[in-house]
């Protein structure tokens, strides 16, 4: 297979499920792609560019690693993503010469409050020719990408490990009359609070018990959470029963229902 800057991670992993190893050991940020409910999180999404973005890195180094196991580099389109990505910084750098409003939002996380609704609230008050700089601990890829289908474009940097620097601003052209309201729906909030616990999630599957046993395991489960962590349910429905047990020990259930038979929890404290 053919690989270039644009090429999704998901179609490296589609091509040769060895690349998931190949990609982990290129550093510690892409360990997370082991994981699979962030792997079908994330590699449809980004290509091998934001990846050596993402992970402080080159898309040389990338394709020095996916050559070992038999990728092939497409010469033509590597060198026009050279090009976009040499534009891609200039871009940023009229990002930080506009009105920058800053928002921190790593004291919001310290504390158990959810980022991404604090997030939303400041891009509704950002003024006119504004760009939004969020300092988080990670990049909120389901956000960057709901807002790009609101009409807004996205920068992303990593000044420093642990330390992630998005910038949002409203596409030029795009008005306040087209820009539609921004919300987050259940499913995007499932998304986002699942990305946001990265690699600290446990995953069980509890479709093809027979009850009570789904709620007895996933009781079970959470009573051996780590602080911190979360636990992600394969399920058939929403555990009606299960809800106020979890809720008189304080768990947060938040739920992505796929089809009829495809119920997706996240349960976290």
């Amino acid at each position: 297979m053919k690989v270039s800057a644009n090429t999704k991670i998901s179609a490296l992993l589609k091509a040769n499920p060895a690349s998931i190893d190949v990609i982990a050991s290129i550093n510690k940020h892409f360990k997370k792609l082991k994981n699979p409910v962030l792997r079908k999180l994330l590699a449809p999404r980004v290509t091998i560019a934001d990846a050596a973005k993402i992970g402080g890195t080159t898309v040389d180094i990338f394709f020095n690693k996916l050559k070992d196991i038999g990728f092939e580099i497409d010469i033509t389109e590597t060198n026009q993503s050279k090009n976009n990505i040499q534009k891609q910084d200039l871009i940023m750098d009229n990002f930080k010469k506009e009105n920058i409003v800053q928002l921190d939002v790593r004291p919001n996380i310290e504390a158990g409050n959810d980022p991404f609704k604090i997030i939303l609230d400041a891009i509704k008050e950002l003024p006119e020719n504004g760009v939004l700089q969020i300092i988080n601990v990670f990049e909120p890829l389901p956000l960057i990408n709901h807002l790009r289908d609101k009409g807004y474009e996205s920068m992303t940097e990593r000044p420093e490990e642990g330390v992630v620097h998005t910038y949002l601003r409203k596409a030029a052209q795009v008005s306040n009359e087209d820009l539609p309201e921004i919300e987050l729906t259940e499913f995007t909030e499932f998304e986002m609070k699942t990305s946001e616990f990265g690699e600290n999630i446990k995953t069980i599957d509890v479709k093809h018990l027979e009850m009570p046993e789904p709620m007895v395991t996933i009781l079970q489960e959470v009573e051996k959470l780590p602080e911190g962590h979360a636990l992600y349910v394969n399920h058939k429905r929403i555990p009606q029963f299960l809800l106020p047990e979890l809720k008189k020990r304080d768990y947060i259930i938040l739920y992505n229902e796929v089809d009829e038979n495809n119920m997706k929890l996240l349960i976290y404290k």
